[in-house]
């Protein structure tokens, strides 16, 4: 699970600079710095499009600003209010149930620590390192299944798990090679994460688009990676 660091330090330029020109650096819960917006987004694109919540978005961040505005949000028109998405009574139950738990034991707020957002319901690894990164201002590795696929080809770093976005050993070997600024951090796994969407896709990848093409194993020749 070694990538060459040498490789590691051109591919955080690379792709920071990509991201400058490339990454979807508007949407409004990356931007916004709110722990809250980076959670409450984090549930809303659960099995849907980010175009789907962007005609949402607006209306829920008025209604339900924070946890406490959740909280005592009725079940109904949250409902009604989710419909658009699909899955509303699934969404509604788990938005309350983050939201009553944010505000009996956080006093409302969303944790800044990795160990109380995994403790969150329907919190993982990756949304949790989402709301770190963009919420906390922690630098922090977004390893999903599009980013996963990109550190594989690119550089080699892999995991042997069958998930391997489940793989501790992966995700501290990600967070040892994430840049301290913060600023690059964000740049470089907003970069990953949507160039694995954009270009470094599962079948026919865009390999001249990509602005790992000089140091990708992949494309060099080594299709198992």
């Amino acid at each position: 699970m070694e990538a060459g660091r040498e490789a590691w330090a051109v591919a955080v330029k690379a792709v920071a600079e990509w991201c400058v020109e490339s990454c979807d650096r508007s949407l409004p819960w990356r931007v916004s710095g709110s722990p809250w917006h980076v959670l409450l987004a984090a549930v809303l694109l659960r099995k849907t499009t980010v175009a789907q919540v962007l005609k949402v978005w607006p209306r829920l961040v008025q209604r339900y600003s924070s946890p406490s505005a959740l909280a005592g949000a009725d079940r109904e028109r949250l409902e009604e209010d989710l419909k658009p998405l699909g899955l509303e009574r699934v969404r509604a139950r788990l938005l309350l149930e983050l939201a009553e738990l944010l505000c009996s034991r956080y006093r409302c707020e969303v944790p800044c620590r990795r160990e109380d957002l995994e403790g969150l319901p329907g919190v993982g690894p990756y949304i949790a390192s989402e709301v770190l990164l963009l919420g906390c201002g922690v630098p922090a590795p977004l390893l999903d299944r599009n980013a996963i696929r990109v550190l594989e080809r690119a550089l080699g770093l892999k995991s042997d798990r069958r998930r391997p976005h489940t793989d501790p050993a992966l995700w501290r070997a990600a967070q040892m090679l994430t840049p301290v600024e913060l600023r690059l951090a964000r740049c470089f796994w907003l970069g990953v994460v949507d160039l694995g969407r954009k270009v470094c896709r599962p079948k026919n990848p865009r390999c001249g688009a990509c602005p790992l093409k000089d140091v990708c194993r992949y494309r060099g020749g080594n299709r198992n990676a």
